[in-house]
């Protein structure tokens, strides 16, 4: 089984001292993959410290020195992968960023060039803000090259696309959902499209059933899959319904996968260019 670690939310109101309270234990062992937003706006959503929360003005990375200079060393010492987590990560009209926000083309492509010359890091991966993502939203990644971590297969209530060039893709995720369903395929495996790959993940949240996640970890594993273990490095402190920090949950799942010789942690990359599709 191929292993990997997301965490959404670092941007410019994060302090390093949060993402290394929740990561510092495995730093070396276990690439952190880090969802990165580079020009954030705090709005009121959970996470948002209170010292920024209610604000509508864009946050760049960059005014994070500390931070910056920070991740450019955890990049350096192969800790930290990064991918892009939208561009502002707002809530355009009550829904997620890339489905009712627009000129996302454009944002994907200036949000990537701002992290990549920032950090130094090339970026091929990006994770939906809220895991929405409509067929403009697939289209701006699509036209960016980069791959995508996100459960919502492409085309799936979404509606088939107007553009012609587009149907090919609709049509491959159809193919896909439905060798899935008849065993032909692990719903834990990358699914190459014409421009970009997609690998969904499992949740470690407030509202995770541990029953379900400890399931699919299982099935997981019989599989020979890729399990994508996401995250908030901001809700460590918060409790599940069974009173469990979702912190200690998480601590919980990386001591059962280090103890076992099977697991191979991987970045982002390493699952795209061995995904063999």
């Amino acid at each position: 089984m191929k292993f990997a670690i997301r965490d959404d939310d670092p941007s410019a109101m994060t302090r390093p001292e949060e993402l290394e309270s929740c990561w510092g234990r495995v730093w070396g062992e276990i690439p952190v993959g880090l969802s990165i937003t580079p020009f954030r706006v705090p709005g009121s959503m959970k996470g948002v410290p209170e010292e920024y929360r209610g604000s509508d003005e864009a946050l760049p990375l960059e005014e994070n020195r500390e931070l910056v200079s920070y991740l450019r060393e955890l990049i350096a010492e192969g800790k930290v992968h990064i991918a892009m987590h939208g561009y502002h990560h707002t809530n355009p009209g009550g829904r997620p960023e890339y489905v009712g926000g627009e000129d996302l083309k454009e944002k994907t492509l200036h949000g990537r060039r701002y992290l990549e010359t920032l950090l130094g890091s090339e970026i091929r991966t990006f994770v939906p803000p809220n895991n929405g993502m409509s067929l403009e939203g697939f289209a701006a990644i699509a036209s960016a090259r980069m791959n995508v971590v996100n459960a919502q297969p492409y085309g799936r209530m979404l509606g088939i696309p107007r553009n012609p060039a587009a149907l090919a893709d609709f049509f491959m995720a159809a193919q896909y959902a439905l060798r899935v369903r008849a065993g032909l395929l692990s719903p834990f495996s990358v699914f190459s499209y014409r421009h970009f790959k997609q690998v969904p993940y499992q949740t470690v949240g407030p509202s995770t059933d541990l029953r379900a996640l400890g399931e699919a970890l299982k099935n997981c594993r019989s599989q020979g899959g890729i399990f994508i273990l996401a995250t908030h490095y901001h809700a460590f402190e918060r409790t599940l319904a069974g009173g469990e920090k979702v912190g200690d949950v998480v601590s919980g799942i990386l001591d059962t996968v280090r103890a076992d010789p099977g697991v191979e942690f991987q970045t982002y990359d390493q699952i795209w260019d061995s995904s063999g599709v």
